[in-house]
């Protein structure tokens, strides 16, 4: 899969794809072997949108380890553009196939509103194919079975976001409302899905669901529980959005925004900042071990080093390896 976002940078992130559709150079196997292996679950800022496959937070966290002579088997989990309930369906049937020691839980700012009740009722198990049955029975069975059906992976690189006229690309049909509240340059770029066409007014959305009140502890006391059964860990961190550390974003952010927005909005006001704390006050109830990079972030952007990109929103490949060796510095020190 291709990401582009040329408004930050001309180069072509490609997502290389495992069989299982992660973005992870390993392919993962079911049988463990001597080393402790090691789940990060999480968004796009678990994939490593917009950063090379090298720079993601796995990676950052297995090079801090080498530092300590220490070598762990790592799956990169991440998702795009989904949530907590997802991730709760994941572990739910990826757990007891690979057994994973511990989980890696990273939390991005918009992972904890929009959360609709979700108790999982079933899980998958582990089938092994037999090599002497014709691959066409198997498919057979998992049609009359009603199962999901394994394919093969196209070899050729798609793009996340594709130009108009595609029926995705809300510019094919609403062109002249949508170029009232972006820049010509912004427009161009969404045309031609050369950046992420729902971004216009995202802003006004994220001031939204920041100052909403959240409650996740009834999913957390349940992964942590489900997880327990399994002897794996689960281990939570939540990454704020670049607006709640700084405001140095907004002028990118208003070039998206013409219309509805203000000339400032300041997200990084204590209003904005609760999800974190009622995260922190969840785990510490239930024994979960927490961390907030709010802080560490909030003071790299205080000082200029902006780890995020300027109109896209994810993070820079930098900050992407910051996360993963402090998430291996403070999970070493427990």
């Amino acid at each position: 899969m291709q990401w582009k976002s040329v408004l930050d940078t001309s180069h072509t992130f490609v997502h290389e794809l495992n069989t299982y559709g992660y973005r992870d150079a390993n392919e993962w196997k079911v049988e463990k072997g001597n080393k402790k292996r090691f789940f990060f679950v999480g968004d796009s800022f678990v994939e490593g949108m917009m950063s090379t496959a090298d720079q993601t937070i796995p990676n950052g966290f297995a090079k801090a380890a080498l530092q300590n002579k220490e070598e762990y088997e790592l799956f990169n989990c991440g998702m795009m553009g989904i949530g907590l309930n997802e991730y709760i369906k994941l572990l739910k049937d990826a757990v007891p196939i690979f057994n994973p020691d511990e989980v890696f839980l990273v939390l991005y700012s918009n992972d904890a509103p929009f959360q609709r009740q979700y108790v999982p009722q079933n899980r998958l198990i582990e089938e092994k194919y037999s090599f002497w049955t014709p691959r066409i029975m198997t498919l057979i069975e998992h049609i009359q079975s009603d199962d999901p059906i394994p394919f093969r992976f196209a070899k050729e690189n798609r793009p996340f976001y594709k130009a108009v006229p595609d029926p995705g690309n809300p510019w094919t049909t609403n062109s002249t409302d949508l170029s009232k509240h972006v820049t010509p340059e912004i427009a161009v770029a969404m045309k031609k899905g050369d950046f992420n066409y729902f971004r216009t007014n995202w802003i006004l959305e994220e001031e939204k669901f920041l100052k909403a009140d959240i409650n996740l502890r009834d999913k957390l006391s349940f992964l942590k529980s489900y997880l327990a059964k399994y002897n794996t860990k689960l281990n939570v961190y939540y990454v704020p959005s670049r607006s709640q550390v700084s405001n140095y974003y907004y002028q990118f952010e208003k070039q998206a925004c013409l219309v509805n927005c203000p000339d400032n909005i300041d997200l990084t006001l204590p209003l904005y900042q609760k999800h974190a704390a009622i995260l922190q006050s969840d785990c510490n109830i239930l024994g979960i071990p927490f961390y907030d990079f709010t802080p560490m972030i909030k003071s790299k952007e205080s000082n200029g080093n902006h780890l995020y990109w300027d109109y896209d929103d994810h993070m820079r490949g930098k900050g992407y390896m910051m996360i993963g060796r402090e998430i291996y510095k403070r999970w070493s020190s427990l």
